[in-house]
């Protein structure tokens, strides 16, 4: 495989500069799978881990994506000799090798096992929350490392509350191939060590691509490991319309690797021509078809679209029902967003909206859309979004206070089945306004929404919009 792909370098079979090697992308990204699916367990649809484990298993084909693409444009860069000559394979091949054998190798071996500690250590922090009203603190226990490192061990025995600031600038974890771990307790509180960086300035900050706390964020490694880019103006896969850079130019765009639209897009073209893509697919079939708590559940193959609906999905149907264009109910229009969605290639499962606790339905959003939780509203009128922000962020914010949510659902789909209601200025208006939005009391509201995803009949891709 390797040298085949080197191959496919050396012959230029795709845009070195702004595409992935796919062999190498689609060996590199399997081994990262590998390492969430043992270090977090794999789980099923029904499972309540379900949405983070698979946000958990993108954030490494993110990390593989800009991994495999530094790698090729390293090795490209050899091509040519001092004369700008193309050199023999067989000489490039003997050069590049010790490149391959190092990023494919033996660093790629410790990306794994730190991989796999971090995936364990999310795994782990689910279970911390769950536990947190019997178990309200965290201990840091000391590394089983034959060679500790002495960053952390000003750290070991540290007690702090789980939802105390310190572990999310200081963890186990936060190191190559760090063996400390974490363990819930009833223990008091201790005081954080007067040596560390909460008491002076510098310090023992986490290791680049380590940063953040991956049971929180769903990330294996953070965006600021070397193979990312700076910012979106340096990101290989950032490919905007002219209208969208001047746009984002002024509103101070800030780069979000791991939920990029643009990332997304390269990473799933990228997926051997779609054929891994839509294997995962068809196997998430299967399982839905054996799954008695979904209906509905069709799978193309050849787009890869795949959609079901979960038997617990409200609708709204009958002679009482508020009707649309001539006569369509809500559920009618959700139908039809589902239906184009999954035409264009796109997961899109319609949820459990009848979750109940203590006697009291629980706030719930409508769909997962290619593994992002978000509610749909479809657009019937001429107002101004933003009207509709307000209420969907607030529905958001009460969703994600849910105690079984462990991962922050942040986006909204607007439905357009009337084309003619969409609207590019008024939407980027809608979005400015809401930004600056406040209560009755004159604060800023807190705004949960992050992306809107546009879907409008009569368009061949979802339009987004990101709320910075």
């Amino acid at each position: 495989m390797l040298v085949k792909a080197l191959g496919n370098i050396y012959r230029k079979k795709f845009n070195i500069k702004t595409e992935i090697e796919p062999l190498l992308y689609g060996a590199v990204s399997g081994i990262f799978h590998q390492a969430a699916d043992e270090g977090f367990q794999p789980r099923t649809v029904t499972d309540p881990d379900h949405d983070f484990y698979e946000q958990l298993r993108h954030s490494g084909d993110v990390f593989s994506a800009f991994k495999v693409h530094r790698a090729q444009n390293d090795m490209a860069a050899r091509l040519l000799d001092s004369n700008g000559v193309l050199k023999p394979f067989n000489q490039w091949l003997k050069e590049v090798m010790p490149i391959a054998s190092h990023q494919c190798g033996a660093w790629l071996k410790t990306e794994y096992d730190t991989a796999v500690i971090r995936a364990h250590q999310a795994a782990d922090w689910q279970q911390f929350r769950r536990e947190a009203d019997v178990l309200p603190n965290l201990r840091w226990m000391p590394s089983t490392s034959v060679h500790p490192g002495e960053d952390h061990r000003r750290y070991w025995g540290t007690v702090r509350p789980i939802d105390d600031d310190f572990w999310n600038h200081h963890r186990p974890g936060d190191r190559w191939n760090c063996k400390c771990s974490l363990s819930n307790t009833d223990a008091p509180a201790t005081p954080i060590p007067a040596d560390s960086p909460e008491h002076h300035s510098g310090g023992n900050n986490p290791q680049s691509g380590l940063k953040g706390n991956p049971g929180t964020t769903a990330q294996i490694f953070s965006d600021d490991h070397p193979y990312f880019p700076d910012s979106c103006e340096h990101c290989p896969f950032y490919t905007p319309t002219i209208s969208d850079r001047l746009r984002n130019t002024f509103q101070n765009r800030k780069k979000h690797c791991n939920t990029c639209q643009y990332v997304n897009k390269r990473i799933e073209k990228t997926a051997n021509d779609k054929k891994e893509l839509i294997k995962k697919r068809r196997e998430e079939y299967r399982r839905l078809l054996k799954d008695d708590s979904y209906t509905s559940v069709k799978f193309d193959k050849k787009t890869g679209g795949l959609s079901a609906n979960h038997i617990g999905h409200i609708t709204h149907e009958g002679p009482r029902a508020e009707r649309f264009f001539g006569g369509l109910t809500s559920t009618d229009l959700e139908n039809e967003c589902q239906t184009l969605l999954f035409k264009m290639g796109h997961k899109v499962l319609f949820m459990d909206e009848l979750k109940r606790k203590n006697g009291q339905q629980l706030p719930a959003l409508d769909m997962e859309l290619d593994g992002v939780l978000m509610d749909i509203r479809s657009v019937t009128g001429n107002g101004w979004y933003s009207n509709i922000f307000g209420k969907k962020n607030d529905q958001l914010r009460r969703f994600n206070s849910r105690e079984d949510i462990s991962a922050s659902a942040d986006s909204l789909c607007l439905y357009f089945h009337n084309a003619h209601l969409f609207d590019r200025e008024k939407m980027e208006r809608s979005i400015n306004f809401f930004k600056y939005q406040r209560d009755n009391k004159g604060e800023p509201v807190e705004r949960y929404i992050k992306h809107v995803y546009c879907v409008v009949k009569g368009q061949k891709d979802i339009l987004i919009f990101d709320i910075e």
